[in-house]
């Protein structure tokens, strides 16, 4: 994933292209964010062969570990104890609908958002493929998808990961499209002092600094026109000078730094990591990024509650339910009143959901068979529910969504045309979208 804030010194015999932008952290197996941006211009110069609806950004939440379908929007109160666990259900904000009482902010905002309680097909291994790319042995991520499918304009960079390392899925990001279209990857949302020193230029590169080199590279270019003068060349350069631009601006940085959010509203996102990052993400998304990956702590923190190497249901009770309902239910509030909500997607979906019987250590294995996804924002229908588990929300009951129709739902959404687009289709295959979503 490229990474933005490692720069080694340089001797006097001066820096080339390339090296300016490593400069900024952005080169990468040869490939640079000039690359990238000249790409997009590439892409964006062909003829569209349909209208495109208007863009939607994301903010994908990978809930690494496997929430428990149970105690969280598929509960069972009339199933035997140890299928039920501990935990009761609550009405919501829609008649007829309740979820686990560990989850009461987002009870009374059911009316903005949808679940799928009948998506099913995932391994139960702790994988993030068919989370995060809509397949089992994919690695080439949404983000990377809409990335290279989509015009980006402007300084943001347009796929960002907040949180820490994936665990257990090396190689997932650009995946099949190249590093090109990994994410900007910023490991501690939080950093020292609200900071993000890892996405500065470095701890010793001033701006001024920066532009120095620029004015060395100008003068090397010149050369380099006066020898390879063509109208070719001298487009590569815009490439380039966007490329310094997103590297220098300060609208860039200032996006990153929470500092300037009122303390009341980080707050009301919640005083943790997984708060703090939808808070910034939702501020990545207002500055121009198109897709945020979010991803729910480390894996000391995730929702892997076997009981036997890590503490069992009553953590979703101490810790995990609490800190997602106060923060992803934050998250809803401010997006509606900025007036972003209808141009935000908002998906979280866990790596596999939790066995339908309670382990003797007191806690939920694996279980890829069935498991939830929360959606909002960006035209979903809120209110609504597709799909029903069985009695012991072991199995789809009915309407089963695969993780390929769930990546065919967001690509519409996001307004990429999954029929007129043939680019698509080795990434979907031949799913089409949950027709109750779209």
């Amino acid at each position: 994933m490229l990474k933005i804030g490692r720069v080694r010194s340089r001797n006097c015999q001066g820096v080339t292209r390339r090296e300016l932008l490593e400069v900024g952290g952005l080169g990468l197996l040869g490939l640079t964010l000039a690359d990238q941006l000249q790409a997009d211009d590439v892409l964006k110069a062909k003829p569209p062969t349909a209208k495109q609806p208007a863009q939607t950004s994301c903010i994908f939440i990978f809930l690494e570990g496997g929430p428990s379908q149970f105690e969280t929007f598929d509960p069972k109160p009339n199933a035997i104890d140890d299928v039920r666990g501990p935990y009761g259900n609550i009405a919501t904000s829609v008649p007829g609908i309740q979820i686990c009482e560990l989850l009461p902010l987002l009870a009374e905002r059911m009316d903005r958002y949808a679940l799928i309680r009948s998506l099913t097909g995932f391994s139960g291994g702790h994988t993030a493929r068919p989370a995060l790319t809509g397949a089992l042995e994919s690695l080439t991520t949404y983000g990377a998808v809409v990335t290279k499918l989509q015009d980006h304009a402007g300084a943001m960079p347009p796929y960002i990961h907040l949180g820490g390392k994936i665990f257990n899925t090396p190689g997932i990001g650009g995946g099949a499209l190249g590093s090109a279209y990994d994410p900007v990857e910023i490991l501690d949302p939080l950093g020292k002092q609200v900071q993000l020193p890892n996405f500065s230029l470095s701890a010793d590169v001033s701006a001024g600094r920066f532009s120095q080199r620029q004015e060395l590279l100008g003068a090397i270019d010149q050369l380099r026109a006066n020898a390879h003068a063509s109208p070719g060349i001298e487009r590569l350069g815009t490439y380039y000078q966007r490329a310094v631009n997103m590297l220098t601006s300060n609208k860039v940085r200032d996006a990153f730094d929470l500092s300037l959010e009122p303390e009341t509203r980080r707050t009301r996102y919640g005083a943790n990591f997984f708060g703090q990052s939808l808070l910034m993400a939702r501020r990545l998304v207002e500055a121009g990024t198109r897709f945020v990956q979010v991803k729910w702590y480390d894996w000391d923190g995730a929702w892997d509650i076997h009981g036997y190497n890590s503490t069992g249901v009553e953590r979703m009770e101490e810790e995990l339910c609490p800190r997602f309902d106060q923060g992803l239910s934050a998250l809803l509030d401010d997006l509606q009143q900025r007036g972003m909500l209808d141009s935000t997607l908002v998906i979280a979906v866990g790596e596999m959901g939790r066995t339908p019987k309670i382990n003797k250590w007191g806690g939920r294995d694996h279980w890829g068979a069935c498991l939830f996804a929360w959606l909002a924002g960006g035209g979903i229908p809120g209110g609504t529910v597709v799909g029903q588990s069985d009695a012991k929300a072991a199995y789809p009951a009915n309407d089963p969504v695969q993780p390929a129709e769930l990546a065919a739902t967001l690509y519409r959404l996001m307004g990429i045309n999954i029929n007129a687009d043939p680019r698509v289709r080795p990434f979907i295959g031949n799913a089409s979208p949950v027709a109750a979503l779209v």
